[in-house]
């Protein structure tokens, strides 16, 4: 450097350069490029004065006068000696020298821009695309940092497959240093689409499969070694990135066995071994010590490269069992258990796992040794709306559960169904929302809990699922259109939840007494108000059929109070009406058969003596139209059992309908079908048929038909009326052996011929023979 005075003009220097090369510092000299750049191009230069010309420019570089004639006139002029200084100190091995030439060639690319950037990116390549690199570690971290820093620097490399392939080739150096950094540059070239796999048309003359079976092996065995968590972060990093471009999926996934020929098949290799089996245990291995590194960012990118290795090919089998066999998942298990809810890995552990339990039978028993690990998880993601990997969580939880019949303690269903039941609870109140599958994992968890064989030993677990299944309909049942998915898995934790308090012995039983309570008052509302808009709306017969099952449960296998309040519930609720809507809606077997299941049981339960039984009976028979109650009630059936026994039921049924207000047929058609009945049949009944069912049945009907007609306009049969009486006179039966109906009753009483009637027959017709 030169100092001539503040406002001397430039001059040639005394090497007799042009004076063009001699820039202004705003200290007064100037700075020849030209004689600078001749020194650090000398491989004869000493040290110490390549070292100074380096500080000197350095300093000029951060000065605005020296840095914007060097800008205008001679950007690439310092690019080639910087990168053969860097040369000259790697021969030397001056690390010093080195480490102050790779800075200065950082600071020349960002002060001056692409010009120099490019020209050293293209000559700091060239020199490192062939030859041992055990040298040049501050070459290789001057193009790594250019390749970061840099926008679109790799277009600037000149053979950028040569570069690749010598740089994976000196991954068998034994220096961590020179590996991180070589691993570094690999990486910032996969960001940069700069390898063999992204530019295919142009490698005609590499064999990919064996650069990255090559590659994949060199760079985990340097994962496999190294105690360096830089290393493994650029490691990592670069073989996601890698990954990413499907470079290694024919390695690791095993699906050579799709090509191979037949004769191939027939070898002694089974398609249970991958091709690549040794590459798979090496990779166990090598992310065994990244998953135990006290690096979260570490931590994080292994588990985020098992998790792309194993999502990268559904046909996995192998690789997921020599996984689990090499105790991957209790490295997982091992990091998801010290992460403190650190959510990144959190996320990760809990994707690979997930990928993991893909593999149900070889993984249980990973499982369920880790299981214990998963309930603060468990916790903690069901208190965050929505959290990415909630669902994954509780299909974890569920799968041990269903598997691992036995593996939890009381005290570890019970916090489980507590963080359910929480859920649940801020999910209905508006506080918490969560997806469909979030929603249905929680009732599956909470009926294999209760389905567990130490269910019925957990205290608190009938309070815990009454709340829970009052949640879980109040917050699908009422919104059934937005929640068709939802509404079949809070049916069935709620018909779960009956059954439950139903099992066990007495004792059990009456503690669990306010849920059977909770379940019947839920039918009451919800269920019940879902059937009666389901006639409008036309939802979908499969709710319907889980309804109707709960109500069956309730009609059969309750206290027999709580199955008489139930039954006079729906039938004052219009279910008869229903019934046959239901059936009309959904013309098919099942809901058929279902729906005259619930009818029978109520009808059990309102006119007592198992008259519910001539349904059950006769339902295949029944029609799923009320108008043709009638029609059949009026044809005769003297030779026909089947008919008779679907007359039997109809009776039964238009009679229960009777104490409810319901009218299936008008009471005019209704008349006019049973006096035909009487008028065909008489007391000619079947003999499989109870004759004193049939006209205990025919008088109560025929009674009340004519007690609501007195006084209106209907015409009556008179014949028909002697006939019923006649018989009634002189069979068998019992008025009282059925609910009697007010209005029936009184009629009968009116009628002149109760004590005897005018053609003489029997007397006496109300005595209990």
């Amino acid at each position: 450097m030169e100092s001539d005075g503040e406002h001397s003009p430039p001059h040639a220097c005394g090497a007799g350069h042009r004076a063009s090369h001699s820039l202004p510092t705003s200290a007064g000299g100037s700075v020849c490029v030209s004689c600078a750049a001749a020194l650090l191009s000398s491989a004869s230069a000493p040290s110490h004065h390549v070292s100074h010309v380096l500080a000197s420019l350095s300093l000029a570089l951060a000065d605005p006068a020296f840095l914007a004639p060097l800008r205008a006139a001679h950007p690439r002029l310092l690019a080639v000696p910087l990168v053969e200084a860097l040369a000259g100190a790697a021969a030397r091995r001056d690390a010093a020298l080195a480490t102050q030439a790779s800075d200065l060639a950082s600071d020349l690319a960002s002060a001056v821009g692409p010009p120099a950037a490019s020209e050293l990116v293209a000559r700091l390549a060239h020199v490192l695309s062939s030859g041992s690199l055990v040298k040049h570690f501050h070459m290789l971290h001057c193009l790594g940092f250019l390749l970061n820093s840099i926008k679109g620097a790799a277009a600037y490399i000149g053979d950028a497959v040569s570069l690749f392939l010598n740089l994976v080739n000196n991954l068998r150096l034994p220096s961590d240093e020179i590996r991180g950094e070589i691993l570094f540059v690999l990486y910032k070239l996969s960001l940069l689409n700069a390898t063999p796999w992204d530019n295919i048309c142009d490698n005609d003359n590499v064999d990919l499969s064996a650069v990255g079976k090559s590659l994949l092996q060199l760079s985990l065995e340097v994962l496999l070694k190294t105690q360096n968590d830089a290393v493994r972060l650029n490691c990592i990093a670069f073989l996601l990135a890698l990954a990413k471009k499907e470079a290694f999926d024919i390695l690791l996934i095993g699906d050579l066995s799709l090509i191979k020929s037949v004769e191939e098949e027939e070898s002694t290799q089974t398609d249970d071994v991958p091709p690549n089996a040794s590459i798979i245990v090496l990779f166990a291995d090598a992310v065994k010590g990244s998953l135990l590194s006290t690096n979260l960012e570490v931590q994080t990118g292994t588990l985020d490269l098992i998790f792309h290795f194993l999502s990268s090919d559904a046909n996995i089998c192998a690789v997921l069992q020599t996984l689990i066999d090499e105790n991957v998942a209790d490295y997982v298990f091992e990091v998801l258990r010290l992460s403190g809810n650190n959510d990144p890995l959190v996320i990760s552990s809990i994707q690979v796992l997930s990928l993991l339990a893909t593999s149900e039978e070889m993984f249980k028993e990973k499982l369920a040794i880790g299981f214990s690990t998963l309930l603060p998880v468990l916790h903690y993601v069901t208190e965050i709306p929505f959290h990415p990997v909630q669902s994954q969580v509780l299909r974890l939880v569920w799968t041990c559960i269903a598997n691992c019949s036995g593996i939890l303690s009381l005290s570890q269903e019970e916090q489980i169904a507590c963080t359910l039941t929480l859920i649940l609870r801020r999910n209905d109140s508006g506080e918490l929302g969560m997806c469909s599958e979030t929603f249905a994992l929680v009732c599956s968890i909470l009926i294999e809990i209760m389905r567990s064989p130490s269910a019925h030993d957990i205290q608190k677990l009938p309070l815990l699922i009454e709340e829970a299944s009052k949640h879980a309909i109040s917050s699908t049942l009422p919104h059934a259109y937005d929640s068709a998915f939802l509404v079949p898995h809070s049916l069935c934790l709620l018909k779960e939840a009956l059954i439950f308090c139903l099992e066990g012995n007495t004792d059990k039983i009456s503690v669990k007494k306010d849920l059977e309570d909770s379940v019947i008052e839920i039918c009451g509302t919800y269920l019940l108000h879902w059937l009666e808009s389901a006639v409008v709306d036309g939802n979908d017969d499969e709710t319907l059929g889980e309804i109707l099952q709960i109500f069956h449960i309730i009609l059969s296998s309750t206290c027999h109070n709580k199955q008489l309040k139930f039954a006079e519930m729906l039938a004052s609720s219009s279910w008869f009406s229903l019934s046959f809507g239901f059936m009309g809606l959904f013309p098919t077997d099942h809901v058929k058969s279902v729906v005259y299941l619930i009818t029978s049981s109520i009808v059990d339960k309102i006119l007592g003596c198992k008259y519910g039984e001539t349904i059950r009976d006769a339902y295949v028979y029944l029609p799923s139209d009320p108008t043709e109650l009638a029609y059949l009630l009026g044809q005769c059936s003297s030779e026909d059992f089947n008919l008779a026994s679907c007359q039997c039921a109809i009776l039964v049924i238009l009679y229960a309908c009777s104490f409810y207000n319901e009218r299936l047929v008008a009471d005019s058609q209704l008349l006019s079908s049973v006096e035909q009945y009487i008028l065909l049949n008489g007391a000619k009944f079947p003999y499989e048929i109870a004759g004193s069912v049939m006209l205990t049945l025919l008088v109560h009907l025929y009674a009340f038909v004519r007690g609501i007609s007195f006084g209106c306009t209907i015409q009556h049969s008179p014949e028909a009326e002697r006939t019923l009486f006649h018989v009634m006179a002189c069979k068998e039966w019992d008025l009282l052996f059925i609910r009697v109906h007010p209005i029936a009753l009184k009629w009968l009483f009116q009628k002149q011929s109760v004590g005897g009637h005018k053609d003489g027959c029997r007397t006496g017709i109300f005595r209990r023979d």
